[in-house]
């Protein structure tokens, strides 16, 4: 080619290229449940599970399901605080210098420094600044509840108009030898969205609301006219005429991976079909806008089970190579010099590794057809045309510790595992986006090096099994999918430690230096120098992992509160530790509970011989077990208890006969209360959206105020159960729930999302509820202020509290720290009528937050009292 050819095809591809999108591949997350490990990779199994646990005890989840929850709690629970008052809304706590699982990318084609990007929990989020800086970013909410963006597309001529794909599958049918029909996927998807105004404001476009079961992997706009769309999706090739107002299915064949467009010729199309074994797997071509289509088979694999991503050299778009891959390992590196006529593999380099369903990509530089980029498990660059490929990314550099917001977080070669899309800059070719696991990085020199760009990039998805220090609000401990366990210690940029997909936690209450985490499979491990990154040692000794052990990919473990040397352990057996995790030994003589794997597990506040234990239903259906004797024996307390996932388990921290179960799934109701530590089950969620739920805790000096998580997000019950309403201000529109865990030391909620990090609210006291009164069947009484309040030690000061009964009552009245520990009992017996008041001095308190807690009956109330020095 002469300079002068070469010259006037660069103009032409700064032309084209500005409005030609490559396709978003987007790949998905699911998985399946709880067995021993078959393979290296820990996505396939921790995916699995996400879609089981919400589909049980159907193979598919309602198509419908997750948007009529969402349309519910808008019309029944959003209640406009009329029993609250004005509360300040959720803060996000972070993690800002770690980012999560990414699928999509684009460029604004009219200013680059613009980019989105999609994560596959976690919604949509802008840069203005290429993804540099501390706040790089900011999430845009769409108003619906979008979780995973699979892809997005960007008009060239008006780059208001902006369309995303929704939803994560990666199976069609009978994908893994029997999971079948789209079970496998990561996150509802709802169709396609589209805005006109940069994203202030969404609709519908195609609308898929009805049809969850679907997703969106791949959009391309045509680059001379934008009213032409194509979008490959779970059901096949679609295509619009009218800027996505009508969509009609123009190629049946199932799971359109990837879509693009001849950049000369955009009437020549490209999809590439197939996934997990799905039929029909192959790329296909249309030279008529979609009309027909040819199946490309001359020189390609004849079959193949895994996907293949496809990337046209725009200059020449008769030069197109595609990485072809099965289930389970990559096939190759192929490339077709006459437009998908005919095909040469190039290289049978395994980029995906083991993970052909899941990810990895290629592209071809905007301005040299024989560098490529190629990216699975790690990146890897071709200067020949793709003969020859060079390792360029090492996944294990990352750094531990606490690495800089908006930082590097290695060195030169590290991009985070599991690739999944990349992306030229439209104006600067040596500049490349890449996202992967760990986010959004970007090269400066085409692929040579590689840094992190995931300032204020907050969708790290957590694992259930958070934890908080009681007496310090800035330690805290949770597990991330594919991004180790993160320790926060009061800012924004938290600690990463020990490795691998991080799960449950815990804190010894009475030593903070001393932290566990978990690695998958019930990998625990055990700090004694406060979660800091050297020093973490496992501590399995005595847990079996033998071939009749089947154990939860996040499995479940907890530390007692009240003496921290004991802790139980779940596979399908329970295991005991007496000894801080040094030795553990099985209980119920070394017998299963029902031969399931657990997935929670809860002990009483006040006595560690009182255990409860849910377990998953693999083998046989779910159940919850109760000992109250150490594990020595186990008994049956499911009774009339859904079968679907039990996925949380609490007991009420002042009254450990209150019992609180939450379950996932749909068609069923998800929060269950026992009065009798599991002998009989109240449903106090029939109000609550049917939706998978997750996570539920109570205020342990408000125990009548229950907070419960679900896919949807955090609501709040002021009544023990009676009632509820949505309680999200603050938050995305839809927040994978995964735990809600208390901070007691600054009296705040804090919830783990899988996909939008953590997030804190005040928790509500008395000063908060507008209407606060015992129920309506029990003698009324009432709880005065405490007067003075503030009182002062310093000054010797006494502090009056009153109340009033209507009727001689059972009475107790004490003061509670803000742990909801005891400190003084004030008053306790039958007690007459009438008015009442008590003289306290608090001599032995510090200074600090105090509640004291009237309890006549069944009924409590309590309020809030602060001494000063």
């Amino acid at each position: 080619m002469t300079p002068q050819n070469l010259s006037k095809r660069r103009r032409v591809f700064a032309a084209v290229f500005a409005g030609l999108l490559l396709t978003s591949f987007y790949f998905l997350f699911q998985p399946s449940q709880i067995v021993k490990p078959r393979s290296p990779s820990g996505a396939m199994p921790a995916f699995e599970f996400f879609a089981a646990s919400r589909a049980y005890p159907n193979a598919t989840m309602p198509a419908q399901g997750h948007y009529r929850a969402f349309e519910y709690s808008k019309s029944n629970l959003q209640k406009n605080n009329t029993t609250l008052r004005t509360t300040a809304p959720w803060q996000l706590l972070g993690p800002k210098n770690v980012g999560g699982r990414t699928n999509a990318i684009a460029f604004n084609p009219l200013n680059p420094n613009t980019i989105y990007v999609g994560a596959a929990s976690g919604g949509l989020w802008r840069s203005y600044t290429g993804g540099v800086g501390v706040e790089a970013w900011e999430y845009i909410d769409t108003g619906f509840p979008v979780l995973g963006v699979g892809a997005i597309a960007i008009d060239p001529v008006d780059s208001n108009v902006i369309y995303i794909g929704t939803g994560e599958v990666y199976g069609y049918q009978n994908s893994l030898g029997g999971v079948t029909v789209r079970t496998t996927r990561g996150s509802y998807g709802i169709g396609i969205l589209k805005t006109t105004d940069g994203g202030a404001t969404w609709t519908k476009s195609l609308d898929w609301t009805q049809a969850q079961q679907r997703g969106v992997q791949a959009l391309a706009l045509d680059p001379l006219n934008s009213s032409i769309i194509y979008a490959g999706t779970t059901e096949g090739t679609y295509k619009s005429t009218d800027a996505g107002a009508s969509w009609a299915l123009m190629h049946n064949v199932v799971m359109a991976m990837d879509v693009d467009l001849n950049s000369i010729d955009p009437n020549i199309v490209f999809v590439a079909c197939g996934d997990l074994g799905s039929p029909g797997a192959a790329v296909y071509r249309s030279k008529d806008a979609g009309e027909s289509w040819q199946k490309l088979t001359n020189g390609l694999p004849a079959n193949y089970k895994g996907k293949t991503i496809l990337a046209i050299y725009p200059l020449e778009p008769e030069i197109i190579y595609a990485s072809v891959a099965n289930d389970f390992n990559s096939i190759g590196i192929y490339r077709s010099s006459d437009g998908g006529d005919t095909w040469e593999q190039r290289s049978n380099l395994d980029i995906a590794q083991y993970q052909g369903w899941y990810s990895h990509f290629i592209i071809v530089h905007p301005f040299d057809p024989k560098v490529v980029i190629a990216g699975g498990i790690d990146l890897w660059k071709s200067m020949d045309g793709g003969g020859t490929f060079a390792r360029k990314s090492y996944w294990y550099a990352w750094r531990f510790g606490v690495v800089p917001i908006g930082g590097p977080e290695g060195p030169a070669n590290y991009s985070h595992a599991d690739h999944h899309a990349a992306m030229y800059h439209p104006i600067d070719p040596d500049i490349v986006y890449f996202t992967n696991d760990g986010g959004v990085f970007r090269s400066l020199d085409n692929g040579e090096t590689f840094e992190g760009v995931n300032g204020g990039y907050a969708t790290t998805q957590f694992y259930n099994g958070f934890s908080c220090a009681w007496n310090d609000s800035n330690l805290a401990i949770g597990g991330l999918q594919d991004n180790s366990t993160v320790v926060y210690e009061g800012t924004a940029a938290w600690r990463r430690v020990i490795g691998a997909d991080g799960c449950w936690t815990a804190i010894d209450q009475q030593n903070h230096n001393i932290m566990y985490g978990e690695t998958q499979w019930l990998g625990i491990r055990k700090s004694l120098l406060r979660g800091r990154e050297n020093g973490w040692v496992p501590v399995t000794n005595g847990i079996s992992f033998s071939s009749t052990d089947e154990v939860s990919f996040a499995a479940p473990y907890i530390l007692s509160s009240v003496d921290p040397q004991v802790l139980y352990a779940g596979t399908n057996r329970v295991f005991k530790s007496t000894d801080g995790a040094s030795s553990w030994l099985a209980t119920n003589g070394g017998r299963v509970l029902d031969g399931n794997p657990l997935l929670s597990l809860a002990m009483s506040a006040t006595n560690t011989d009182t255990v409860y234990a849910g377990t998953s239903p693999i083998t046989t259906g779910a159940h919850v077990f109760r000992t109250i004797n150490g594990g020595l024996t186990w008994e049956d307390i499911t009774g009339d208890l859904p079968d679907r996932y039990p996925m949380d388990i609490t007991v009420d921290p002042t009254n450990s006969r209150n019992v609180y179960v939450v379950f996932s799934g749909f068609g069923t109701s998800h929060l269950f209360k026992s009065n009798d530590a599991g002998l009989s089950w109240i449903d106090i969620g029939a109000d609550l959206p049917d939706v998978p739920s997750s996570a539920i805790t109570v205020d342990p000096l408000f125990p009548e105020q229950i907070y419960f998580g679900n896919d949807l997000g955090v609501y709040v019950s002021l009544d023990g159960g009676g009632s509820w309403q949505e309680w999200r201000e603050g938050l995305p529109s839809a927040v994978l729930v995964m735990d809600l865990t208390i901070s007691p030391s600054n009296r705040k909620l804090r919830v783990a999302t899988h996909g939008n990090g953590v997030w804190e609210r005040a928790l509500l006291d008395d000063s908060d509820v507008s209407v606060h009164e015992p129920p309506q069947n029990v003698v009324s009484f009432r709880l005065e202020q405490n007067y003075p309040n503030p009182f002062s030690l310093q000054r010797s000061e006494a502090t009056t509290i009153a109340y009033e009964l209507k009727v001689a009552s059972e009475v107790q009245l004490a003061v509670y720290n803000v742990m909801g520990q005891e400190v003084a009992r004030l008053q306790e017996g039958m007690i007459s009528a009438g008015r009442h008041t008590i003289r306290f001095g608090g001599k032995k308190l510090a200074a600090g937050t105090y509640f004291y807690r009237l309890r006549v009956g069944e009924s409590i109330l309590t309020r809030k009292m602060l001494v000063v020095e």
